[in-house]
């Protein structure tokens, strides 16, 4: 690899690596509920950040087409620091409102773009055909960030005695991700031959894409597929904080340590840092995950169903009150939503055409915002009237019907 490819996947590599130093993931639940909020108030929030995702994404994809990746970029960092300094500020239900449509842009402005400025970046090299090896490189770059950030953020929460500090935590890392984004050659932008944006021009670069979308009918179930499929690992992964947090107050271990709060921030830090080092791993083992399988398609196909399993198994190691049970099912959860990921990116990769990447993988996003806007709640309202058990037994039976009617198939040509 040239000294240039060699810069380049360590920009990339080191933005997914600050991206995911969200030092509030691991205990965004447990904010929530501690300033008093129902889970079903928590899942109106993310349907609320949902439907602003789906609101911004289709447009927000254009313009990073049409007006430069960059700019959409740095849009996307400067929307997401409103919001964290939103969400230590304010303490109410009303007033996370503008914090979560400030996240939400960010989101929006964020998803699809830099993917599409990495395929950018292979097809000015020549080397499109690794794809999901390159991806799984700069995802795995995420991951690790993920693993160092549940670590300190356990330290933060277990020194501050309080969940919201970990927004301003998360300020510096997302500020030096802005600045990483001026760094980037302009060639990344794409073609931006006429640089005027018009709101015609807008309209027509998304009606190519949809044709494009729906050109087959292999795009359209991929996009579902992937789309639900991410929907029930975004909004479900949270529940495993409150988990942790109950047997966290029961277990034996950590006795000396009497404050509940700090109990389970250390034990949250531990957990979650070998879930995320684990996911580390498995993201640059989906390529080779790939070529044992023998095809894209029958690999995401497998994932998708060892999804079903995990997801029932969680719910069992709940409703038997179990913590080592739900921890692993989650665990697998991680890895394999990690190793799937890249290949949903190279399976659209190879069926898009470069002008329209950010804006049909945006597509793919607002599809995993449309079915996070019923989902959310309806978790939420799951868990508050039956429990969480309730919650991983409904996402098994979801994900469950996805594999039988959307079966994906290698593209014929």
């Amino acid at each position: 690899m040239i000294d240039e490819e060699r810069k380049m996947l360590f920009k990339f590599s080191a933005y997914g690596f600050l991206k995911n130093l969200r030092f509030f993931e691991p205990f965004l639940y447990l904010f929530f509920l501690e300033t008093g909020l129902s889970f079903f108030q928590i899942g109106v929030l993310v349907a609320i950040r949902e439907v602003f995702v789906n609101l911004f994404e289709i447009p927000t994809g254009a313009i990073a087409d049409l007006t430069g990746r960059r700019r959409a970029m740095v849009f996307s960092f400067t929307s997401y620091i409103l919001s964290f300094l939103a969400f230590y500020f304010f303490s109410d239900f009303l007033l996370f409102i503008p914090a979560m449509i400030l996240f939400a842009g960010g989101e929006a402005f964020r998803s699809g773009t830099h993917k599409s400025m990495i395929m950018e970046y292979l097809d000015i090299k020549g080397i499109s055909d690794r794809q999901v090896s390159y991806y799984g490189k700069t995802r795995s770059a995420s991951r690790l960030g993920s693993a160092l950030s549940a670590l300190l953020a356990a330290l933060i929460v277990f020194y501050r005695g309080n969940y919201n500090v970990v927004f301003l935590a998360t300020l510096l890392p997302y500020s030096l991700d802005l600045l990483l984004m001026l760094t980037y050659p302009a060639e990344l932008d794409g073609d931006l031959s006429n640089p005027n944006l018009s709101f015609g021009r807008m309209v027509r670069q998304f009606k190519s894409s949809l044709k494009s979308i729906f050109s087959t009918e292999e795009m359209g179930k991929v996009l579902v597929n992937a789309s639900i499929f991410d929907s029930l690992f975004k909004i479900g992964k949270d529940y495993l904080q409150p988990i942790i947090k109950t047997q966290a107050l029961a277990l034996p271990i950590l006795v000396m340590i009497k404050d509940g709060q700090s109990r389970t921030s250390i034990l949250i830090g531990i957990v979650y840092f070998f879930i995320y080092l684990n996911s580390f791993v498995s993201s640059r083992k989906s390529s080779s995950l790939m070529e044992r399988v023998g095809s894209l398609s029958r690999s995401l196909n497998r994932i998708l169903w060892a999804d079903v399993f995990l997801f029932f198994l969680a719910g069992f190691g709940v409703l038997i009150d179990s913590l080592i049970i739900p921890v692993i099912a989650f665990l697998f959860f991680y890895t394999l939503y990690n190793l799937r990921k890249p290949m949903v990116v190279g399976f659209l990769g190879t069926r898009i055409q470069s002008k329209e990447r950010a804006t049909i993988l945006s597509v793919h996003s607002q599809l995993r915002s449309v079915f996070g806007i019923v989902i959310a709640p309806t978790f939420g309202l799951l868990a508050d009237y039956f429990g969480i058990f309730a919650v991983l037994f409904f996402g098994g039976s979801l994900l469950l019907v996805v594999g039988a009617t959307l079966k994906l198939t290698e593209n014929p040509e």
